[in-house]
């Protein structure tokens, strides 16, 4: 279930159950999250397909048609063909609720990571965001950011120089920063959209660097100018500046929304500091019992010369120096692994205990049509038994107990979310 959008289409559950009251509707759901109506409300998206019922079925009768619905309005086709076959067969068995389907129907976290670090720092401003509390219809962090940094780019982009840049070479240090950043914002007003900060946003939580950001960011505003006509390898230098300029505005965007993930993912990267200044990997135990340790080491390469050529060979053991930076960078996205991996596993617990199937991918939750609403309470009640933990103190604790050498600083200030209206939220999964 790891694999591609064709090998999870053939994917099915050993066992048939019946849709029951609320299974066809699931079912319409999980179509319309594969046409990307994901930002509707449940019902709307099963009120989309309604709609579209027509080409439900002609995807079914005659899937290679001149203009495949499936295939062109659906994001992962395959997928969505299937579930176009049992919506189908479903409807037209006389009876859905008795239609026996063994289709898994998905619920997925809204940014999972960030989700954990709101409701590790109980960040209610952040957990609003990405959906931990109820709402009218589904919140879209990535349209939240895109707002800011448009406005910001364009107050930018608006605001005149107020010194002389003719001459490039007598301005200082500031002034050139500030005509860099002008230039910038002019250069990308206009072109920012969801897709040009959802990479950078959903990576944040897992560590991406300015460089990566960058990156991530270059590649969607060369897309834009190249289809706007522009000649990118004449304005590389340019749109290399301004991918940095905008990334450090999203960066800063995402610190200013996620206040209290930045304080949580910044006293959890100066321990990790502290742990392997003293020369030591980090080591933590998971709210689960499962012990993890970072293998980051300054790997030693060797090149052995003969006389056909030469090969290194790299030494790997658990004698060699910690990598202190990687130790300290990777730390904060491990531990959140950590957590979102034992939320995982203790709804998988959970779901076996009440009999009913599941299978997951990261934060992708699968069972049956049937059971999507039961999957659903589990899920939230999982999470909230989590977080009801004080996962902060415990991890100082165990630390200070395992680096008795180490004077670890105070947590972090907490916000006052109540994790358990999670409970309530209907978009936390969806």
């Amino acid at each position: 279930n790891v694999g591609s959008d064709l090998c999870r289409g053939m994917l099915t559950f050993a066992d048939a159950k019946p849709l029951g009251k609320r299974g066809l509707y699931w079912l319409k759901v999980h179509l319309a999250n594969f046409a990307g109506k994901d930002k509707m409300s449940f019902d709307d998206r099963a009120a989309y397909i309604d709609e579209n019922l027509h080409h439900v079925r002609e995807s079914v009768a005659n899937p290679f048609s001149e203009d495949p619905w499936w295939m062109n309005a659906l994001d992962d086709p395959f997928q969505g063909l299937a579930t176009c076959h049992e919506i189908v067969r479903a409807i037209d068995s006389g009876d859905p609720e008795a239609y026996m389907c063994s289709l898994p129907v998905h619920m997925d976290g809204s940014c999972n990571g960030l989700q954990h670090y709101a409701a590790l720092g109980k960040d209610t401003v952040g957990g609003k965001a990405v959906n931990l509390l109820e709402s009218d219809g589904p919140q879209d962090v990535y349209v939240g950011v895109m707002h800011e940094v448009i406005r910001r780019v364009a107050e930018e982009a608006a605001s005149d120089i107020s010194f002389d840049a003719s001459d490039p070479d007598k301005l200082n240090k500031d002034q050139k920063k500030a005509l860099k950043n002008n230039k910038a914002a002019k250069l990308v007003n206009g072109l920012i959209d969801r897709g040009v900060v959802k990479r950078t946003v959903m990576t944040s939580v897992y560590g991406v660097t300015y460089i990566g950001a960058r990156q991530q960011i270059q590649e969607k505003i060369e897309e834009k100018l190249e289809g706007k006509g522009y000649d990118i390898d004449e304005m590389e230098r340019e749109i290399f500046a301004a991918a940095g300029y905008l990334a450090t505005v999203t960066m800063e965007v995402m610190g200013d929304l996620f206040q209290g993930a930045k304080r949580t993912k910044t006293w959890l990267a100066d321990c990790a500091r502290l742990i392997s200044q003293q020369g030591h990997p980090v080591a933590w135990i998971s709210p689960i019992g499962v012990p993890a340790i970072q293998p980051y080491r300054q790997r030693r390469p060797r090149t052995v010369v003969t006389v056909m050529q030469s090969i290194t060979v790299v030494d790997e053991n658990d004698d060699l120096q910690v990598h202190r930076s990687r130790q300290c960078t990777a730390f904060p996205p491990n531990y959140v692994h950590s957590l979102d991996s034992s939320h995982m596993l203790m709804t998988a617990m959970e779901m076996d205990r009440r009999g009913l199937a599941f299978s997951a991918v990261h934060d992708s939750f699968w069972t049956h049509a049937c059971d999507v609403d039961e999957m659903n309470e589990a899920l939230r009640d999982c999470f909230v038994d989590l977080y009801s933990r004080p996962l902060l103190q415990d991890l100082k604790e165990s630390w200070e107990l395992r680096y008795p050498e180490v004077d670890f600083p105070d947590l972090p200030e907490l916000g006052n979310l109540d994790v358990s209206e999670v409970k309530s939220a209907t978009y936390f999964f969806q």
